[in-house]
Formats: structure tokens, C-alpha cells, sequence
């Protein structure tokens, strides 16, 4: 316990590299996964099969297949439907569903259809109007349009993520980039390269304005920066010493960051309508995140004297509540969808995901394996948990899916990375080229 408060005391006074989580390879969870059936769907092609198709419906196939929830099949092209039996043909007793696809080129719409395929009737039609230039975004746009017909939950294959990855120079300094990806980890680019130490990126909530704010280490300070999707930075806050993990209210209105203004200790501050407001004064505190659609926040402190504890400030009357009931608390994060509250707690000298239940004031392990796991956020939709996890001196990025209790990495194998962060449903991406329905 000793050396982990002495970690938790290096975030803020050297390097903030202290909990970079690590990834392995595949962890077991240790608890069981939900006993379901995948769902079968099959995705027709409506002749004419078009270049643009050929791309899409790989991305279409793997973004539905992503929950654990479906297992879709190219059932291949169809010249036409004239006639009931054309959708009966592909009917399977395990297999009831059918997705038909087809683009229009001369309107730059993609029309989907889904079809009871034992009937031959159609349950829904849809019709989607491409935005921006680029075919990815398209694929997950259609994702999109179908995924709330198929769960009755919105869609989220449009969105990002954020991260910081190590790289390495031979001989010389390691820096810490700022990479954005697609939900999934694919499709990485590169978004902030300067030749210093940049971590802990966090979206903003504008959704027609995407903007990342993350703390760079100067040679007189670590300072919070924001960036465009084009790369155009911006000085948030500069004061000397720590200006770290910021975090926005729902609507984007308020913003809330940790800072040591030189005082030795790391502060909240919360800024609303133009006004800063200091809302810790003693001890250390970290890991804001805003709840109770922006009346309240979370966040993590160690005035307790012995490690860091999750309290609840409420913004309305200023009063703050300790939630924990003891131990290693850190990382939290609140998914306005769910209503939960996400942290990493640590379990026999392992840290491990968690969730608080404000409205049953239940607690709630979510993994069990090896690797210390931090640094968690939810997706827009409140059914997955993105996550770093450290073994050994490797690490990566991977998504926990409450829907079936598993977790699988999505970055690269040999990458470095780490502080990883979920995108809102922004309405476009400029710079990566995606179109965001």
C-alpha cells in the first residue's frame, strides 16, 4: 500500500507517467459470461454491386459483430426482387432476419432494407444521405442507421477514441503522441507530434466541434492543451506546475480540470459561465467527471491522508460526500447514459474495473484477471468500458462490453499506449475525412 501511495504522489509531482496502464494480450475474466445465442443476420447485396459496396459491407459486418450480439452473413448479391419468393430463398430456420443493401449513385444514398425473411416482409426501410468524403465513415454510418432497429440502443460505431502512445527514439528521449482511432482501434491517425511528453487526452461536448484537450510537459511546466481534428493547438491552461485530466458537462457548458498552481498539491477547478471556481483545497484530487447531467462531479482524493478515495461534490449546494467504503480508488468515469459510475479499485495488489450504482449504492466488480487496469470511459451508449491495462512494461488499449462480460484489445500488438478516451457522437470528424451521422 505504501509504494502504491508513493505512485499515486508521482502523478502529480514528476512525470504523470505513474499510471500509464500496460496491456497484455487476451485476459480471462473471472466471472462468467452472459449464456446467449448470437442472432443471425444475413446482408443481401442489391445488385448492382458497387465499388463502394465491396468496401462497405466488410466494415457494416465487423461494426455489428462487435457487441457479441450478432453473427451476420454475406448471403452475396441479388440481381433484383420482383417477387416474395426472391427474400424467402435466403430464409434459414436459425436464420429469420435479412439486411438488403444497395446504393443509389446518381442520389449518393445508400438504401437499406430488413426483412422478416420467412414472410417477405419488410420491418423497416431506411435511407442514408452520405456526409463527407470518406467511405469508412459511411460503412459506420450505416452501422448506425441499423443498430437502433436491431437493439432498440443508439448507435456508437461513428465515434472515436483517443489515446498516447510512447514512441521511441534510439538513444535519445521517448516522447508521448496523441493518436485518435475508430471505435475499434482501427484506422489510427496521428494527431498531436510534438517532440514532447503529451498525454491524458479528453473529448469535448460539442458535438459539431470536436476538440481534444490534453496536458503537455513543457521544461517549466505540464500544461493543458486543446486541439482541433486539424491539428490547430490552443493553451487552455498554463500555470505553473500541474494543469491535468479536464473534463466536460453533458452539454459541453462547464469544464472542470486538476491543477497545482504551484501550491504543491493538485486542486479541482471548475469553470461555468466564464467563472473559475476552486472547489478542493486540501490533499490531493484527480480524475474529474461530471454526473446528474452536470449538477454534480466525481473525482478521486487522498486528504484522507491514506491513498486515494472517490468523493461526490454537488455543485448545486457545494457539498461533497465520500463514496468509498476504503482502499486504492482511482479513474473515474460516469456515463450519463447508464447512470453508473466507472473507477479502478485495487484488489490484492491488482488494480481492477469497477462500477457504483448511485440510485442502489451498490458497488460492483467488473474484472478479475491479471494487469492492472485504470484509466476507464464509457461509450455514448453506457455498454462499453474503454480501458488501459499494464503487464509488465507493455501496454495497450481494450474495451470491456457489459453486455457479455468480456474484454478484448484493440491496439496494436508492441504499441505502447495508454490514457485512452471515448468520443461523443460528434456530427463529423474534418480532419480524419469521416462523415458522423
Amino acid at each position: 500500500m505504501k509504494r502504491r501511495k508513493r505512485l499515486f504522489f508521482l502523478l502529480f509531482f514528476l512525470t504523470c507517467n505513474c499510471y500509464f496502464l500496460q496491456l497484455q494480450s487476451k485476459l480471462a475474466i473471472g466471472v462468467k459470461a452472459q449464456t446467449h445465442q448470437k442472432l443471425k443476420l444475413k446482408l443481401i447485396v442489391v445488385a448492382p454491386e458497387t465499388k463502394l459496396l465491396a468496401q462497405l459491407i466488410p466494415i457494416v459486418i465487423n461494426d455489428l459483430s462487435f457487441s457479441g450480439q450478432f453473427e451476420l452473413i454475406f448471403a452475396g448479391v441479388l440481381p433484383t426482387i420482383e417477387k416474395k419468393s426472391d427474400i424467402k430463398k435466403f430464409f434459414e430456420a436459425d436464420c429469420r432476419l435479412g439486411i438488403f443493401i444497395n446504393e443509389d449513385e446518381s442520389r449518393e444514398t445508400i438504401d437499406l432494407r430488413i426483412y422478416d425473411l420467412e414472410h417477405a416482409i419488410m420491418v423497416k426501410g431506411l435511407q442514408y444521405r452520405k456526409k463527407g468524403s470518406s467511405p469508412i465513415g459511411w460503412a459506420h454510418n450505416v452501422s448506425d442507421y441499423l443498430w437502433p432497429i436491431l437493439t432498440n440502443e443508439p448507435g456508437f460505431f461513428s465515434t472515436k477514441i483517443a489515446y498516447c502512445k510512447e514512441i521511441k527514439r534510439k538513444g535519445k528521449k521517448s516522447y508521448k503522441h496523441i493518436y485518435v482511432a475508430d471505435y475499434n482501434g482501427l484506422n489510427e491517425k496521428l494527431l498531436v507530434s510534438t517532440p514532447t511528453v503529451n498525454i491524458a487526452p479528453r473529448w469535448n461536448n460539442d458535438r459539431s466541434n470536436p476538440l481534444l484537450i490534453y496536458s503537455e510537459h513543457t521544461d517549466k511546466n505540464v500544461r493543458l492543451m486543446a486541439t482541433t481534428m486539424k491539428g490547430k493547438r490552443k493553451i487552455v491552461s498554463n500555470f505553473e506546475g500541474l494543469n491535468i485530466l479536464s473534463a466536460f458537462s453533458p452539454d459541453g457548458k462547464k469544464f472542470a480540470y486538476c491543477a497545482s498552481r504551484g501550491q504543491g498539491s493538485c486542486q479541482i477547478y471548475y469553470c461555468a459561465d466564464g467563472i473559475v471556481k476552486k472547489l478542493t483545497h486540501a490533499g490531493n484530487n484527480i480524475c474529474p467527471t461530471f454526473a446528474d447531467n452536470g449538477k454534480s462531479l466525481y473525482f478521486c482524493s487522498d486528504v484522507l491522508g491514506w491513498g486515494p478515495q472517490i468523493y461526490k461534490y454537488n455543485l448545486q449546494d457545494d457539498t461533497k460526500t465520500r463514496i468509498s467504503k476504503g482502499g486504492f480508488e482511482v479513474s473515474t468515469s460516469f456515463s450519463d447514459k447508464k447512470g453508473v459510475l466507472a473507477y479502478a479499485k485495487m484488489v490484492k495488489g491488482v488494480m481492477q474495473l469497477f462500477v457504483f450504482d448511485p440510485q442502489l449504492n451498490k458497488h460492483k466488480q467488473l474484472t478479475f484477471g491479471p494487469g492492472n487496469k485504470e484509466e476507464c470511459s464509457w461509450s455514448p451508449c453506457g455498454n462499453y468500458l474503454l480501458f488501459s491495462i499494464q503487464h509488465g512494461k507493455n501496454s495497450q488499449v481494450a474495451v470491456y462490453n457489459l453486455l457479455t462480460e468480456t474484454q478484448q484489445i484493440i491496439t496494436k500488438k508492441g504499441d505502447n499506449c495508454g490514457y485512452p478516451s471515448w468520443s461523443p457522437l460528434y456530427t463529423r470528424f474534418p480532419c480524419l475525412g469521416e462523415g458522423l451521422s
